[in-house]
Protein backbone atom coordinates (compact mmCIF):
# COMPACT_ATOMS: atom_id res chain seq x y z
CA UNK A 1 0.00 0.00 0.00
CA UNK A 2 2.54 2.63 0.95
CA UNK A 3 4.40 1.78 -2.56
CA UNK A 4 0.84 2.45 -4.06
CA UNK A 5 0.56 5.63 -1.91
CA UNK A 6 3.99 7.14 -3.60
CA UNK A 7 3.36 6.11 -7.25
CA UNK A 8 -0.11 7.79 -7.47
CA UNK A 9 1.05 10.77 -5.43
CA UNK A 10 0.63 14.08 -7.42
CA UNK A 11 4.44 14.41 -6.28
CA UNK A 12 6.92 12.10 -7.50
CA UNK A 13 8.56 10.57 -4.82
CA UNK A 14 11.77 7.87 -5.22
CA UNK A 15 12.53 5.54 -2.67
CA UNK A 16 16.11 5.18 -2.24
CA UNK A 17 18.62 3.37 0.33
CA UNK A 18 19.17 6.43 2.28
CA UNK A 19 16.01 8.32 1.71
CA UNK A 20 12.77 9.44 -0.08
CA UNK A 21 13.44 12.26 -2.85
CA UNK A 22 10.55 14.48 -4.11
CA UNK A 23 11.54 15.45 -7.69
CA UNK A 24 9.79 16.80 -10.21
CA UNK A 25 6.90 16.65 -13.29
CA UNK A 26 7.84 17.54 -16.79
CA UNK A 27 5.45 17.57 -19.71
CA UNK A 28 6.51 14.39 -20.62
CA UNK A 29 8.78 12.55 -17.94
CA UNK A 30 9.91 13.16 -14.05
CA UNK A 31 13.22 14.53 -13.25
CA UNK A 32 15.09 14.55 -9.72
CA UNK A 33 17.83 16.56 -9.59
CA UNK A 34 20.97 17.23 -7.18
CA UNK A 35 20.39 13.81 -5.44
CA UNK A 36 23.92 13.82 -3.50
CA UNK A 37 25.43 9.85 -4.39
CA UNK A 38 28.55 10.98 -2.03
CA UNK A 39 30.77 13.01 -0.50
CA UNK A 40 34.54 13.48 0.14
CA UNK A 41 37.57 15.56 1.66
CA UNK A 42 39.97 17.05 -0.50
CA UNK A 43 42.32 14.82 -2.11
CA UNK A 44 40.32 11.78 -0.33
CA UNK A 45 38.12 9.09 -1.82
CA UNK A 46 34.62 9.56 -1.54
CA UNK A 47 32.37 7.81 0.88
CA UNK A 48 29.19 7.17 1.51
CA UNK A 49 26.71 9.94 2.34
CA UNK A 50 24.07 9.76 5.88
CA UNK A 51 20.98 8.46 5.65
CA UNK A 52 18.10 11.30 6.00
CA UNK A 53 14.40 10.89 7.89
CA UNK A 54 11.49 12.55 5.96
CA UNK A 55 11.15 13.57 2.41
CA UNK A 56 14.10 15.59 0.74
CA UNK A 57 13.67 17.66 -2.24
CA UNK A 58 15.71 16.75 -5.57
CA UNK A 59 14.45 20.05 -7.43
CA UNK A 60 16.92 21.92 -8.31
CA UNK A 61 21.12 20.87 -10.04
CA UNK A 62 23.93 20.38 -7.12
CA UNK A 63 27.06 22.70 -7.13
CA UNK A 64 29.48 21.85 -9.86
CA UNK A 65 33.06 21.04 -9.43
CA UNK A 66 35.18 24.42 -9.09
CA UNK A 67 36.87 25.11 -12.39
CA UNK A 68 36.16 29.27 -13.14
CA UNK A 69 39.30 31.22 -14.15
CA UNK A 70 38.51 34.55 -11.59
CA UNK A 71 41.54 36.12 -13.66
CA UNK A 72 40.92 35.01 -17.39
CA UNK A 73 42.94 35.54 -20.45
CA UNK A 74 42.33 38.34 -22.51
CA UNK A 75 41.36 37.34 -25.82
CA UNK A 76 37.98 35.97 -27.36
CA UNK A 77 36.97 32.65 -26.27
CA UNK A 78 38.23 28.96 -27.11
CA UNK A 79 35.18 27.38 -28.39
CA UNK A 80 33.26 28.77 -31.66
CA UNK A 81 29.92 28.43 -29.87
CA UNK A 82 30.20 31.82 -27.96
CA UNK A 83 30.17 33.36 -31.69
CA UNK A 84 26.58 32.11 -32.63
CA UNK A 85 23.97 34.77 -32.59
CA UNK A 86 21.97 34.40 -29.35
CA UNK A 87 18.22 34.52 -30.23
CA UNK A 88 16.00 37.20 -30.31
CA UNK A 89 15.28 38.17 -26.45
CA UNK A 90 17.12 35.09 -24.77
CA UNK A 91 19.60 36.19 -22.33
CA UNK A 92 23.00 34.56 -21.24
CA UNK A 93 22.60 31.84 -18.89
CA UNK A 94 23.52 32.52 -14.84
CA UNK A 95 26.59 31.11 -13.90
CA UNK A 96 26.08 28.17 -12.18
CA UNK A 97 27.45 27.48 -8.37
CA UNK A 98 30.76 25.78 -7.99
CA UNK A 99 31.67 24.27 -4.96
CA UNK A 100 34.32 20.99 -3.57
CA UNK A 101 31.05 19.28 -2.17
CA UNK A 102 29.71 18.72 -5.67
CA UNK A 103 29.11 14.74 -5.61
CA UNK A 104 25.48 14.84 -6.75
CA UNK A 105 23.89 13.01 -9.68
CA UNK A 106 20.45 13.89 -11.94
CA UNK A 107 18.10 11.19 -13.06
CA UNK A 108 15.10 11.28 -15.60
CA UNK A 109 12.67 8.91 -15.76
CA UNK A 110 9.13 8.04 -17.33
CA UNK A 111 7.63 6.42 -14.49
CA UNK A 112 7.98 5.02 -10.87
CA UNK A 113 6.90 1.83 -9.33
CA UNK A 114 5.42 0.40 -12.71
CA UNK A 115 7.19 -3.01 -12.90
CA UNK A 116 9.57 -2.12 -16.02
CA UNK A 117 13.09 -2.01 -15.89
CA UNK A 118 14.58 0.42 -18.45
CA UNK A 119 18.15 0.87 -19.50
CA UNK A 120 20.12 2.81 -17.31
CA UNK A 121 22.23 5.50 -19.40
CA UNK A 122 24.48 7.59 -17.30
CA UNK A 123 25.97 10.74 -19.34
CA UNK A 124 29.89 12.03 -18.67
CA UNK A 125 30.24 15.40 -19.05
CA UNK A 126 32.77 16.87 -21.29
CA UNK A 127 35.55 19.59 -21.05
CA UNK A 128 38.24 16.82 -20.74
CA UNK A 129 39.24 16.72 -17.18
CA UNK A 130 39.18 20.12 -16.61
CA UNK A 131 36.00 21.81 -16.56
CA UNK A 132 32.20 21.17 -17.55
CA UNK A 133 29.04 19.96 -15.25
CA UNK A 134 26.47 17.41 -16.03
CA UNK A 135 24.06 20.21 -14.45
CA UNK A 136 23.27 21.29 -17.50
CA UNK A 137 22.32 18.02 -19.45
CA UNK A 138 18.33 17.08 -20.03
CA UNK A 139 17.33 13.96 -20.25
CA UNK A 140 13.73 14.65 -20.88
CA UNK A 141 14.11 14.17 -25.23
CA UNK A 142 15.09 10.14 -24.01
CA UNK A 143 13.54 9.18 -20.61
CA UNK A 144 9.82 10.86 -21.92
CA UNK A 145 9.59 8.03 -24.82
CA UNK A 146 9.88 5.92 -21.61
CA UNK A 147 12.35 3.36 -23.06
CA UNK A 148 15.32 4.43 -20.89
CA UNK A 149 16.35 6.27 -17.28
CA UNK A 150 19.07 8.80 -17.92
CA UNK A 151 21.40 9.98 -15.43
CA UNK A 152 23.71 12.93 -15.14
CA UNK A 153 26.59 13.66 -12.92
CA UNK A 154 28.97 16.20 -11.35
CA UNK A 155 32.48 14.85 -10.14
CA UNK A 156 35.47 16.53 -9.21
CA UNK A 157 37.76 18.25 -11.99
CA UNK A 158 41.36 19.44 -12.72
CA UNK A 159 43.54 20.37 -8.92
CA UNK A 160 40.81 19.26 -7.08
CA UNK A 161 40.00 15.42 -8.75
CA UNK A 162 43.45 15.28 -10.30
CA UNK A 163 46.49 16.05 -8.65
CA UNK A 164 48.73 13.57 -8.19
CA UNK A 165 50.34 13.63 -4.72
CA UNK A 166 50.94 9.68 -4.01
CA UNK A 167 54.36 9.51 -4.74
CA UNK A 168 55.04 12.80 -3.24
CA UNK A 169 52.78 12.46 0.05
CA UNK A 170 51.59 9.25 0.16
CA UNK A 171 49.78 7.44 2.91
CA UNK A 172 45.82 9.02 2.83
CA UNK A 173 46.81 10.71 -0.20
CA UNK A 174 47.86 7.63 -2.45
CA UNK A 175 44.72 8.05 -4.65
CA UNK A 176 44.53 11.85 -4.84
CA UNK A 177 45.66 11.81 -8.74
CA UNK A 178 42.51 9.88 -9.24
CA UNK A 179 39.90 10.82 -7.28
CA UNK A 180 37.59 12.29 -10.00
CA UNK A 181 37.26 9.16 -11.35
CA UNK A 182 36.69 7.59 -8.16
CA UNK A 183 33.68 9.94 -7.94
CA UNK A 184 32.52 8.19 -10.91
CA UNK A 185 33.08 4.96 -9.77
CA UNK A 186 31.17 5.74 -6.35
CA UNK A 187 27.97 7.17 -8.51
CA UNK A 188 28.04 4.01 -10.72
CA UNK A 189 28.03 2.18 -7.73
CA UNK A 190 25.03 4.03 -5.92
CA UNK A 191 22.92 3.99 -9.45
CA UNK A 192 23.82 -0.18 -8.79
CA UNK A 193 22.07 -0.01 -5.74
CA UNK A 194 19.04 2.81 -5.95
CA UNK A 195 18.30 2.95 -9.74
CA UNK A 196 15.50 0.65 -9.48
CA UNK A 197 13.27 2.71 -7.62
CA UNK A 198 13.63 5.46 -10.67
CA UNK A 199 12.46 2.41 -12.94
CA UNK A 200 15.77 1.56 -14.16
CA UNK A 201 17.44 -1.49 -14.86
CA UNK A 202 20.58 -2.11 -12.74
CA UNK A 203 21.99 -4.77 -15.44
CA UNK A 204 21.55 -2.82 -18.04
CA UNK A 205 23.66 0.01 -17.63
CA UNK A 206 25.39 2.43 -20.37
CA UNK A 207 27.78 5.20 -19.72
CA UNK A 208 28.59 7.35 -22.60
CA UNK A 209 30.00 10.95 -23.17
CA UNK A 210 31.61 13.30 -25.57
CA UNK A 211 35.03 14.66 -25.80
CA UNK A 212 36.34 14.25 -22.11
CA UNK A 213 33.29 12.42 -21.08
CA UNK A 214 34.71 9.46 -23.70
CA UNK A 215 37.92 9.74 -22.18
CA UNK A 216 36.34 8.93 -18.86
CA UNK A 217 34.26 6.24 -20.19
CA UNK A 218 37.41 4.86 -21.61
CA UNK A 219 39.19 4.66 -18.53
CA UNK A 220 36.39 2.92 -17.03
CA UNK A 221 36.54 0.79 -19.54
CA UNK A 222 39.82 -0.36 -18.37
CA UNK A 223 39.56 -0.04 -14.01
CA UNK A 224 38.99 -3.10 -12.70
CA UNK A 225 37.01 -1.46 -9.70
CA UNK A 226 34.63 -0.20 -12.24
CA UNK A 227 33.94 -3.69 -13.58
CA UNK A 228 30.64 -5.03 -13.41
CA UNK A 229 29.10 -1.55 -12.75
CA UNK A 230 27.91 -1.05 -16.04
CA UNK A 231 27.69 -3.31 -19.72
CA UNK A 232 27.67 -0.59 -22.52
CA UNK A 233 29.85 2.51 -22.85
CA UNK A 234 29.40 4.86 -25.99
CA UNK A 235 32.36 6.60 -26.52
CA UNK A 236 31.80 10.14 -28.94
CA UNK A 237 34.61 12.31 -29.86
CA UNK A 238 36.59 11.60 -26.93
CA UNK A 239 39.29 8.68 -27.81
CA UNK A 240 40.90 7.60 -24.62
CA UNK A 241 43.76 5.79 -25.38
CA UNK A 242 46.84 6.25 -22.88
CA UNK A 243 46.53 8.89 -19.64
CA UNK A 244 49.24 10.14 -17.11
CA UNK A 245 52.64 7.93 -16.44
CA UNK A 246 53.45 8.73 -12.16
CA UNK A 247 56.30 10.26 -12.89
CA UNK A 248 54.97 12.84 -15.84
CA UNK A 249 52.30 13.42 -12.70
CA UNK A 250 54.20 14.25 -10.26
CA UNK A 251 56.15 16.39 -12.11
CA UNK A 252 53.22 18.55 -12.67
CA UNK A 253 52.21 18.05 -8.92
CA UNK A 254 55.71 20.01 -7.91
CA UNK A 255 55.06 22.58 -10.60
CA UNK A 256 51.56 22.93 -8.46
CA UNK A 257 53.37 23.35 -5.81
CA UNK A 258 56.11 26.00 -6.51
CA UNK A 259 52.84 28.23 -7.63
CA UNK A 260 51.46 28.01 -4.16
CA UNK A 261 54.54 28.43 -2.60
CA UNK A 262 54.73 25.21 -1.02
CA UNK A 263 57.64 22.34 -1.75
CA UNK A 264 57.39 18.68 -2.00
CA UNK A 265 58.19 18.13 1.47
CA UNK A 266 54.87 19.88 2.74
CA UNK A 267 52.87 18.70 -0.46
CA UNK A 268 50.56 17.81 1.92
CA UNK A 269 49.47 21.41 2.55
CA UNK A 270 47.84 21.47 -0.53
CA UNK A 271 44.78 19.98 1.30
CA UNK A 272 44.39 22.79 3.28
CA UNK A 273 45.00 25.57 0.83
CA UNK A 274 41.87 28.25 -0.07
CA UNK A 275 39.75 26.31 -2.54
CA UNK A 276 40.80 30.05 -4.69
CA UNK A 277 43.68 29.54 -4.00
CA UNK A 278 44.27 26.29 -5.48
CA UNK A 279 41.75 26.79 -8.48
CA UNK A 280 44.22 29.95 -9.36
CA UNK A 281 47.63 28.04 -8.85
CA UNK A 282 46.28 25.69 -11.41
CA UNK A 283 44.98 27.98 -13.79
CA UNK A 284 48.59 29.50 -13.90
CA UNK A 285 49.92 25.76 -14.67
CA UNK A 286 47.86 24.37 -17.06
CA UNK A 287 48.08 27.48 -19.32
CA UNK A 288 51.63 26.92 -19.20
CA UNK A 289 50.79 23.18 -20.00
CA UNK A 290 48.70 23.32 -23.10
CA UNK A 291 48.27 19.95 -25.13
CA UNK A 292 49.57 20.24 -28.34
CA UNK A 293 46.74 18.09 -29.78
CA UNK A 294 43.76 16.12 -28.90
CA UNK A 295 44.44 13.14 -27.44
CA UNK A 296 47.84 14.62 -25.25
CA UNK A 297 47.07 15.27 -21.36
CA UNK A 298 49.68 16.97 -20.17
CA UNK A 299 48.35 17.78 -16.86
CA UNK A 300 45.60 16.95 -14.13
CA UNK A 301 44.31 14.01 -15.64
CA UNK A 302 44.07 10.64 -14.71
CA UNK A 303 47.33 8.40 -13.48
CA UNK A 304 48.44 5.12 -14.01
CA UNK A 305 47.44 3.20 -10.81
CA UNK A 306 47.81 -0.36 -9.53
CA UNK A 307 44.35 -0.41 -8.22
CA UNK A 308 42.47 1.85 -10.34
CA UNK A 309 43.90 1.84 -13.89
CA UNK A 310 47.09 -0.58 -13.96
CA UNK A 311 47.17 -0.14 -18.07
CA UNK A 312 46.76 2.46 -19.94
CA UNK A 313 42.93 1.51 -21.45
CA UNK A 314 43.89 1.12 -25.51
CA UNK A 315 47.40 1.96 -25.85
CA UNK A 316 48.95 -0.59 -27.31
CA UNK A 317 46.44 -2.55 -27.37
CA UNK A 318 43.03 -3.00 -25.70
CA UNK A 319 44.18 -3.34 -21.79
CA UNK A 320 42.29 -6.31 -19.83
CA UNK A 321 38.81 -6.43 -19.03
CA UNK A 322 38.11 -3.33 -21.82
CA UNK A 323 36.42 -5.85 -24.36
CA UNK A 324 34.12 -7.22 -21.94
CA UNK A 325 32.09 -3.89 -22.21
CA UNK A 326 30.39 -3.61 -25.59
CA UNK A 327 31.52 0.13 -27.27
CA UNK A 328 29.96 2.17 -29.65
CA UNK A 329 32.58 5.02 -30.71
CA UNK A 330 32.78 7.63 -33.37
CA UNK A 331 33.39 10.96 -34.26
CA UNK A 332 32.18 13.91 -36.28
CA UNK A 333 33.98 14.90 -39.63
CA UNK A 334 35.58 18.35 -39.33
CA UNK A 335 35.50 18.26 -35.20
CA UNK A 336 38.34 21.02 -34.73
CA UNK A 337 36.27 23.52 -35.96
CA UNK A 338 34.70 23.94 -32.88
CA UNK A 339 38.20 25.03 -30.55
CA UNK A 340 38.87 27.87 -33.22
CA UNK A 341 36.87 30.56 -31.41
CA UNK A 342 40.68 32.07 -30.99
CA UNK A 343 41.96 31.51 -34.13
CA UNK A 344 39.90 33.30 -36.82
CA UNK A 345 42.78 32.91 -39.32
CA UNK A 346 42.55 29.23 -39.45
CA UNK A 347 39.14 29.58 -41.62
CA UNK A 348 40.81 31.74 -44.46
CA UNK A 349 44.71 29.96 -44.85
CA UNK A 350 46.34 30.25 -47.80
CA UNK A 351 48.39 27.49 -49.44
CA UNK A 352 51.41 28.53 -47.71
CA UNK A 353 49.49 28.92 -44.20
CA UNK A 354 47.75 25.32 -44.80
CA UNK A 355 51.45 23.74 -45.29
CA UNK A 356 52.86 25.08 -42.62
CA UNK A 357 49.91 24.27 -40.32
CA UNK A 358 50.18 20.49 -41.11
CA UNK A 359 54.14 20.70 -40.74
CA UNK A 360 53.28 21.23 -37.40
CA UNK A 361 52.00 18.19 -36.68
CA UNK A 362 53.14 15.64 -39.82
CA UNK A 363 56.90 17.05 -40.16
CA UNK A 364 58.53 15.04 -42.84
CA UNK A 365 55.44 13.56 -43.95
CA UNK A 366 53.75 17.05 -44.76
CA UNK A 367 54.54 16.68 -48.72
CA UNK A 368 53.06 13.71 -48.38
CA UNK A 369 49.95 14.63 -46.67
CA UNK A 370 49.19 17.71 -49.09
CA UNK A 371 49.07 15.28 -51.98
CA UNK A 372 46.94 13.09 -50.58
CA UNK A 373 44.88 15.48 -49.33
CA UNK A 374 44.57 17.38 -52.75
CA UNK A 375 43.84 14.50 -54.89
CA UNK A 376 40.72 13.34 -51.51
CA UNK A 377 39.50 16.97 -51.83
CA UNK A 378 40.53 18.60 -55.29
CA UNK A 379 37.31 21.59 -54.79
CA UNK A 380 38.05 22.40 -51.36
CA UNK A 381 39.94 25.51 -50.50
CA UNK A 382 42.91 25.37 -48.32
CA UNK A 383 41.18 25.97 -45.19
CA UNK A 384 39.17 23.66 -45.47
CA UNK A 385 41.91 20.78 -46.43
CA UNK A 386 43.12 22.05 -43.27
CA UNK A 387 40.51 21.61 -41.40
CA UNK A 388 39.73 17.95 -42.55
CA UNK A 389 43.60 17.08 -42.11
CA UNK A 390 43.52 18.74 -38.95
CA UNK A 391 40.66 16.82 -37.34
CA UNK A 392 41.33 13.50 -39.21
CA UNK A 393 45.18 13.62 -37.23
CA UNK A 394 43.29 14.57 -33.76
CA UNK A 395 40.17 12.58 -33.67
CA UNK A 396 39.36 10.53 -36.75
CA UNK A 397 42.70 8.76 -36.19
CA UNK A 398 43.26 7.76 -32.47
CA UNK A 399 38.96 6.88 -32.47
CA UNK A 400 40.24 4.47 -35.28
CA UNK A 401 43.10 2.98 -33.37
CA UNK A 402 40.62 2.66 -30.32
CA UNK A 403 37.70 0.77 -32.48
CA UNK A 404 40.55 -1.62 -34.47
CA UNK A 405 42.40 -2.23 -30.48
CA UNK A 406 39.19 -2.92 -29.07
CA UNK A 407 37.41 -4.74 -31.71
CA UNK A 408 41.01 -6.86 -32.34
CA UNK A 409 41.00 -8.28 -28.65
CA UNK A 410 37.28 -9.11 -29.03
CA UNK A 411 34.99 -6.60 -27.75
CA UNK A 412 32.15 -6.17 -29.44
CA UNK A 413 32.38 -2.98 -31.26
CA UNK A 414 30.22 -0.67 -33.29
CA UNK A 415 31.41 2.50 -35.42
CA UNK A 416 30.07 6.00 -36.60
CA UNK A 417 30.40 9.10 -37.87
CA UNK A 418 28.11 12.21 -37.61
CA UNK A 419 28.95 14.17 -41.28
CA UNK A 420 26.11 16.71 -41.32
CA UNK A 421 27.12 19.79 -41.90
CA UNK A 422 26.34 22.54 -40.03
CA UNK A 423 25.02 25.64 -41.81
CA UNK A 424 26.20 27.92 -38.73
CA UNK A 425 28.15 31.19 -39.49
CA UNK A 426 28.16 30.77 -43.25
CA UNK A 427 28.42 26.49 -42.88
CA UNK A 428 32.41 26.90 -42.72
CA UNK A 429 32.60 24.81 -39.42
CA UNK A 430 31.54 21.44 -41.31
CA UNK A 431 30.36 18.80 -38.36
CA UNK A 432 31.84 20.18 -35.56
CA UNK A 433 32.96 18.89 -31.88
CA UNK A 434 29.82 18.72 -29.84
CA UNK A 435 27.69 18.55 -33.02
CA UNK A 436 26.34 15.17 -31.79
CA UNK A 437 25.33 15.73 -28.51
CA UNK A 438 21.60 17.54 -28.86
CA UNK A 439 20.91 14.63 -31.24
CA UNK A 440 21.91 12.00 -28.83
CA UNK A 441 19.48 13.57 -26.26
CA UNK A 442 16.37 13.80 -28.87
CA UNK A 443 16.48 17.61 -28.23
CA UNK A 444 17.04 19.29 -31.53
CA UNK A 445 15.47 22.56 -31.34
CA UNK A 446 18.16 23.02 -28.26
CA UNK A 447 20.61 22.28 -30.88
CA UNK A 448 19.10 24.76 -34.24
CA UNK A 449 21.86 27.21 -33.86
CA UNK A 450 24.14 24.54 -34.89
CA UNK A 451 22.05 22.19 -36.78
CA UNK A 452 19.59 24.63 -38.79
CA UNK A 453 15.94 24.53 -39.54
CA UNK A 454 14.65 21.61 -41.39
CA UNK A 455 13.36 18.55 -40.79
CA UNK A 456 16.73 16.66 -41.17
CA UNK A 457 17.97 17.67 -37.43
CA UNK A 458 14.61 15.91 -36.26
CA UNK A 459 14.96 12.47 -38.49
CA UNK A 460 18.96 12.35 -37.08
CA UNK A 461 17.70 13.12 -33.19
CA UNK A 462 15.25 10.27 -33.79
CA UNK A 463 17.98 7.77 -35.59
CA UNK A 464 20.96 8.36 -33.43
CA UNK A 465 19.06 8.59 -29.82
CA UNK A 466 16.98 5.25 -30.52
CA UNK A 467 20.54 3.65 -31.59
CA UNK A 468 22.01 4.66 -28.43
CA UNK A 469 19.20 3.57 -26.72
CA UNK A 470 18.86 0.15 -28.01
CA UNK A 471 22.32 -0.21 -27.74
CA UNK A 472 21.94 0.56 -23.93
CA UNK A 473 19.58 -2.00 -24.28
CA UNK A 474 20.66 -4.83 -25.92
CA UNK A 475 24.24 -4.47 -27.00
CA UNK A 476 23.23 -3.69 -30.65
CA UNK A 477 22.49 -0.62 -31.97
CA UNK A 478 20.64 -1.93 -35.68
CA UNK A 479 16.57 -1.05 -35.78
CA UNK A 480 13.92 -1.08 -38.36
CA UNK A 481 14.91 3.13 -38.73
CA UNK A 482 18.28 2.45 -39.99
CA UNK A 483 20.55 0.31 -42.47
CA UNK A 484 21.43 -2.91 -41.29
CA UNK A 485 24.24 -2.02 -39.15
CA UNK A 486 27.70 -4.51 -38.70
CA UNK A 487 29.53 -4.85 -35.89
CA UNK A 488 33.06 -3.47 -36.47
CA UNK A 489 36.36 -5.29 -37.22
CA UNK A 490 39.69 -4.25 -38.32
CA UNK A 491 39.46 -5.61 -41.54
CA UNK A 492 35.73 -4.06 -43.15
CA UNK A 493 35.69 -1.19 -40.62
CA UNK A 494 32.07 -0.77 -41.25
CA UNK A 495 31.03 2.49 -39.93
CA UNK A 496 27.57 4.27 -40.02
CA UNK A 497 27.65 7.74 -41.20
CA UNK A 498 24.59 9.52 -39.91
CA UNK A 499 23.64 12.31 -42.77
CA UNK A 500 20.85 14.16 -44.67
CA UNK A 501 20.84 10.62 -45.54
CA UNK A 502 22.13 7.98 -43.22
CA UNK A 503 24.15 5.31 -44.68
CA UNK A 504 26.97 2.75 -43.82
CA UNK A 505 30.29 2.79 -45.25
CA UNK A 506 33.41 0.56 -45.07
CA UNK A 507 36.24 2.54 -43.32
CA UNK A 508 35.46 5.80 -44.17
CA UNK A 509 38.63 7.52 -42.31
CA UNK A 510 40.74 5.08 -44.44
CA UNK A 511 42.69 8.15 -45.61
CA UNK A 512 43.87 9.37 -41.95
CA UNK A 513 44.53 5.86 -41.24
CA UNK A 514 47.17 5.05 -44.09
CA UNK A 515 48.55 7.98 -43.89
CA UNK A 516 48.49 9.54 -40.52
CA UNK A 517 49.61 5.92 -38.73
CA UNK A 518 53.17 6.73 -37.76
CA UNK A 519 52.14 10.13 -36.17
CA UNK A 520 49.35 8.38 -33.79
CA UNK A 521 52.02 7.74 -31.33
CA UNK A 522 49.92 6.36 -28.55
Amino acid sequence: MAGQALAQSSEPIAVTSHGRLRGQRLANCMVFRGIRYAVADRFQPPRASEPWSGIRDALAPGASAPQTNANPPPGPPYVILAQLPRPAGAKAPAPLPENEDCLFLNVWTSALNDGRKRPVMVWLHGGFFYGGTGSTTDGSGIAGRGDAVVVSLNHRLNAFGYTHLGDLAGGEFAEAGNVGMLDIVAALRWIRDNIAAFGGDPERVMVFGTSGGGMKTSFLMASPPARGLFKRAGVQSGPGLRFMERDAAAAVTERLLREVGLTSANAADLAKLPMARLLAGYHSVAKAMKPSRFIDLPCFAPVIDPKWLPHHPFSPKAAAGATDVAMLIGCNAQEMSFFWGNDPEAFTLNDAGYRDRVRTFAGGRTDQLLRSYARAYPNATAARRYLQAFSDYSLALPVTAQADRHAHAGGTTYAYRLDLQSPALGGKLGALHTLESSLLFNTPEAGRALLGPGDTPVRLAREMSEAWVRFAATGDPNGTDLPHWPRYDAKSRATMLFDRETRLAYDPNALARRKMAPLLGA
